[in-house]
């Protein structure tokens, strides 16, 4: 059946039916001659009566009518082939557009507005084409082109203020495939790599300011990780790729300085004998920095920083034990004698213990 339409535009799903036209045409007009040939064929063949020209008469309305009958059908089917372009036109570039813009979400979107005139400018075209011969259809095909054009200019500028670089990249090479019109198209090119340009420009910015604001709070294993993922996402921008090695800098300098400062308070902390915070500073500092060299300084000196923190210790312990028996707390007493001897063994404290404890034992009611 396809090869007695003959084949089209839209291949196997509309078949342009050129054939079937011609054939009517032609049965049209063989018609209209038969009537005419049949018509004076009688005239001529036979004496002139009332019969002969009802006759004659009968062949050549038949004639026209089937002519007629066969030039109407014939315009019916390019009329309805016309039609069944412009649906299934209609159909495929709707489905088109609501899948690229999304047409189907209930948000509305500024950028699908050049769209929605794709579509409106499609349908225009689609009636009018219905009723205009071929000549005409060519004209309007070349301006609903050239409106399609506009159209689709107005979406990926739409897109690049919008800042949806992806999908108004994904328009532009859909303008470059379809109009070939290079200078418009390198100019939305420009214009769509400036936008990325200044996008990148701000994006890099808005970071680098937040990676600073993670340094001014000593953050800095999160200020490291973002300024190494920066680098990498923009490798063409000078500051950025700089940033990484310029925090690991400011880190090694802030850690510099955080080590002399607790250094110094441990020295000024020893110098007024306060030997415990001392010892907690410097175990701090240790665990801290390991490496640096105010850890190695305090390793040295951390015996004697225990041994001046046990002394005061023990005096403290002692003058406790002293307290409790002058205010008749014996038991009190013996206890925290028992515990610095076990503490302190050797101690002169520990020594001195020793000789009362006998006394103490007896005052506590201890037999």
């Amino acid at each position: 059946m396809a090869g007695l339409f003959g084949g089209g535009n839209l291949g196997k799903e509309l078949p342009r039916p050129r054939a079937t036209a011609a054939l009517l045409t032609v049965v049209g007009v063989l018609g209209g001659l038969g009537g005419l040939a049949a018509c004076a064929w009688v005239l001529l063949t036979t004496e002139p009566s009332v019969e002969h020209v009802g006759l004659a008469v009968a062949l050549l309305v038949g004639g026209l009518v089937l002519e007629g009958l066969a030039l109407g059908v014939g315009l019916v089917v390019k009329y309805a082939f016309s039609a069944a372009v412009s649906a299934k036109l209609t159909e495929r570039t709707l489905r088109d557009i609501l899948q690229r813009t999304g047409a189907d979400s209930p948000q509305a979107d500024p950028t699908t507005n050049a769209s929605h005139e794709v579509v409106v400018s499609l349908l225009a075209e689609i009636m009018e084409n219905t009723l205009l011969d071929e000549g005409d259809k060519a004209g309007k095909r070349e301006l609903a082109k050239r409106q399609r054009r506009r159209a689709l200019k107005r979406e990926i500028g739409a897109l690049i203020e919008a800042g949806k670089y992806p999908e108004a990249k994904e328009r532009l090479d859909d303008f470059r495939f379809r109009y070939h019109e290079k200078e418009e198209a390198d100019a939305l090119q420009t214009r769509l790599e400036e936008a990325l340009a200044q996008h990148g420009r701000t994006e890099v910015e808005q970071i680098i300011a937040e990676i600073q604001q993670y340094m001014s709070l000593a953050l800095w294993d999160r200020a490291i990780e973002m300024a190494d993922r920066l680098a990498e996402q923009y490798p063409e921008n000078a500051e950025a790729v700089k940033l990484p090695e310029t925090v690991r800098i400011e880190k090694a300098a802030s850690q510099r300085q955080e080590q002399q400062r607790v250094y110094r308070e441990i020295e000024h902390l020893a110098s007024r004998k306060h030997w415990r915070q001392a010892i907690e500073a410097a175990d701090h500092l240790i665990e801290s920095y390991p490496d640096s060299p105010e850890a190695a300084k305090l390793r040295e000196q951390m015996d004697e920083l225990k041994h001046n923190a046990a002394v005061v210790e023990r005096r403290e312990w002692e003058g406790r034990i002293t307290e409790h028996v002058q205010a008749g707390r014996h038991l009190m007493a013996y206890n925290l004698a028992v515990e610095l001897m076990e503490k302190y063994p050797d101690s002169p404290q520990a020594a001195a213990i020793r000789e009362r404890l006998d006394q103490l034992k007896a005052r506590a009611g201890i037999e």
